[in-house]
């Protein structure tokens, strides 16, 4: 008798299409050299920017229904032209926080969309507030929301992953968000030392780690689109000989 089920090695029909690959290796490589030869180089700050805007094209082709990824990493690339120009720009972090909402509603918005609205709600009215009154720097005020939407983020990708060890997308969204949380370490850890709140040393291989950790954690979150579980789930169907579902 033949056996009715099994468990897939990937989540899509071809994980990683050439010559992504081989194009993400290459940018990597690039951003670790150049780093550290000629971090202020305009071709390293053009490979950076090139190699982001590289994993929405991505979304587009690899996953065309998902447009809610493909918005988030439209505006995460947005985000990083602004603090390309304006490397502490508060403008630069605030999209940043939108891309992590964008994120946390393809992920879980279907079961949490009020208290996604609520969040977003409660830091619009604080930013109003804090912009008439001043009561703290705004940069720390968008980045406390900011570290807790990212840690949201983090949680829900674990979540996933956890109900299904073996889906590729889950596992990538989460070590792509734990990444994620690696750079914005060193870019606060980079942004308190400008400041002279940490030691000036720390700066500039801050920096250098901060784009080691987030450029992988970009490939890996334009790999975690859901709309590949629910293709996923079609193929295995038909590959158990099912004559009903979907």
């Amino acid at each position: 008798m033949k056996a009715t089920s099994q468990t897939p090695r990937s989540n899509w029909t071809n994980p990683f299409p050439a010559p992504w690959p081989a194009i993400w290796a290459w940018i990597f490589l690039a951003i670790v050299v150049l780093g550290l030869a000629t971090p202020h180089n305009f071709t390293l700050t053009f490979i950076k920017i090139g190699g982001i805007f590289l994993c929405f094209i991505y979304a587009l082709r690899i996953f065309p229904k998902d447009r809610l990824l493909q918005l988030a990493l439209l505006v995460t690339f947005c985000a990083d032209i602004i603090l390309a120009v304006n490397n502490t720009a508060e403008a630069g972090v605030l999209i940043f926080l939108f891309a992590q909402i964008l994120h946390t509603i393809r992920l879980e918005g279907k079961n949490y969309i009020t208290q996604i609205i609520s969040f977003a709600g409660l830091a619009v009215v604080t930013m109003i507030i804090n912009l008439i009154w001043q009561i703290i720097p705004m940069m720390y005020l968008i980045c406390g929301f900011y570290i807790v939407a990212i840690v949201t983020n983090i949680y829900v990708s674990w979540r996933w992953w956890r109900q299904n060890p073996q889906n590729l997308q889950a596992f990538c969204g989460f070590l792509g968000f734990l990444l994620f949380l690696c750079c914005d370490a060193c870019t606060g850890i980079s942004y308190l030392s400008l400041n002279q709140m940490f030691p000036a040393f720390l700066y500039a291989p801050a920096n250098f780690f901060a784009w080691f950790f987030y450029y992988p954690s970009q490939i890996l979150v334009s790999n975690s689109s859901k709309y590949a579980t629910m293709k996923q789930r079609k193929v295995i169907v038909l590959q158990n000989g099912g004559r009903h579902g979907n």
